[in-house]
C-alpha cells in the first residue's frame, strides 16, 4: 500500500510540474516575441542561457554539489543538448514571425513527427491508425498555416514545424535521462551546450548587444527559461508520457491570452479547427501506443 501511495503521489507531483513548466514555456515564449523586435532569436537564447548559466554555477557553488556532475551518459547529454538548443531556437524564431497562438498551434505536431521517425529510428511498426492520424494531423497544420489562401509567412511555419519535430524528440531523451540523472545534472549541461552552441551563432547576427532598458525582460526570460527546464525535466521522470503529454495543450489557451493581452491577436477559425484536429490525433496516436503496449505485455502476465 505504502508503495502504490508513493507512485501515486509521484505521478501527481509529476502533473503539477509539467502543467507549471507549460506556463513558463508560454510566458518564455511571450517574451521572447517582445524581444524579438530588437534582436536575433539565436541572440535571444544566448543571453537567456548565460543568464540561466550563472545562475546555476552559483547555485553548484553555494551548495558544494559540483560532484553531481558526473555523468556516464556524456553522449546522451551532448545529444540532448544539441537537439534542445536547436528547438528553443527554432521556437524563439517561429513566434518571431507567426501569431504566438498559430505558431504554438502548429508546434504541437510534434508527436506527429515522433511517429513518423520511429520506423527509421526504432524500427518500430507503425500501423494504419497511426498512419491515418498523421496524415490528419499534418491536414490541421496545412489548416492553421494556409486560411484560405491568407498563408502565414512560409519561414515562420518551417521554424515551427522545425520545432515540433525537435521537441518531440527531446521530449524522450528527457524521459530516458530522468532514469538515471539529477534533474539539475541534465539542466546544466543542457544550458552549458546550448550557451558554446548560441555563442558561436551571436557574431554572424550581432545586433548590437543588449540594452539596459531591456535588462528586466531577460532577467525574466531566463527565469522562465531555467524554471520550465527544470519541471519539465523532473516531471518527465516522475509521470508517464500518457499522463503528461495532454498537459501540454494548456499551453495554447496561454498563448491564446498573451497574444490578445499584448498583440492583441485573436486565433481565427483557422486556429481553433486545425489545433482540434491536430490535437485529436495526438491523442490518438497516445491511445494507439499505449494500447499495442498492453498487447505486448498480456502474453508476458
Amino acid at each position: 500500500m505504502k508503495t502504490g501511495t508513493l507512485h501515486q503521489d509521484n505521478i501527481f507531483h509529476g502533473i503539477t510540474l509539467v502543467a507549471s513548466a507549460v506556463f513558463m514555456i508560454a510566458f518564455m515564449n511571450a517574451l521572447a516575441k517582445f524581444l524579438s523586435a530588437g534582436y536575433h532569436p539565436i541572440e535571444i537564447v544566448f543571453y537567456r542561457n548565460v543568464l540561466i548559466l550563472l545562475a546555476l554555477v552559483t547555485y553548484f557553488s553555494l551548495r558544494g554539489q559540483w560532484h553531481t556532475l558526473r555523468t556516464n551518459r556524456l553522449k546522451a547529454q551532448l545529444l540532448r543538448g544539441i537537439v534542445g538548443t536547436g528547438g528553443v531556437v527554432s521556437a524563439f524564431w517561429a513566434v518571431s514571425e507567426l501569431p504566438l497562438a498559430d505558431a504554438v498551434t502548429i508546434m504541437y505536431s510534434a508527436p506527429l513527427f515522433v511517429t513518423i521517425l520511429s520506423y527509421p529510428l526504432l524500427r518500430e511498426k507503425v500501423g494504419p491508425y497511426r498512419i491515418a492520424a498523421v496524415i490528419i494531423g499534418f491536414a490541421g497544420v496545412a489548416i492553421v498555416a494556409a486560411p484560405g489562401g491568407n498563408s502565414l509567412p512560409l519561414l515562420g511555419v518551417s521554424f515551427a514545424l522545425c520545432t515540433a519535430m525537435l521537441q518531440g524528440l527531446t521530449q524522450t531523451m528527457l524521459r530516458d535521462l530522468g532514469h538515471t540523472e539529477p534533474t539539475m545534472t541534465t539542466v546544466f549541461y543542457f544550458i552549458t551546450i546550448g550557451t558554446i552552441i548560441t555563442g558561436i551563432g551571436v557574431p554572424f547576427v550581432w545586433t548590437g548587444g543588449p540594452q539596459i532598458e531591456d535588462g528586466g525582460l531577460l532577467i525574466l526570460l531566463a527565469l522562465a527559461g531555467g524554471l520550465q527546464q527544470i519541471l519539465k525535466t523532473r516531471g518527465y521522470a516522475l509521470a508517464p508520457i500518457v499522463v503528461t503529454s495532454p498537459l501540454n495543450y494548456t499551453g495554447l489557451i496561454w498563448a491564446a491570452l498573451f497574444g490578445w493581452a499584448i498583440w492583441q491577436d485573436v486565433p481565427g477559425y483557422n486556429v481553433l479547427i486545425g489545433g482540434t484536429l491536430i490535437i485529436a490525433c495526438n491523442v490518438i496516436i497516445l491511445w494507439r501506443e499505449q494500447a499495442l503496449k498492453k498487447k505486448k505485455i498480456a502474453p508476458l502476465a
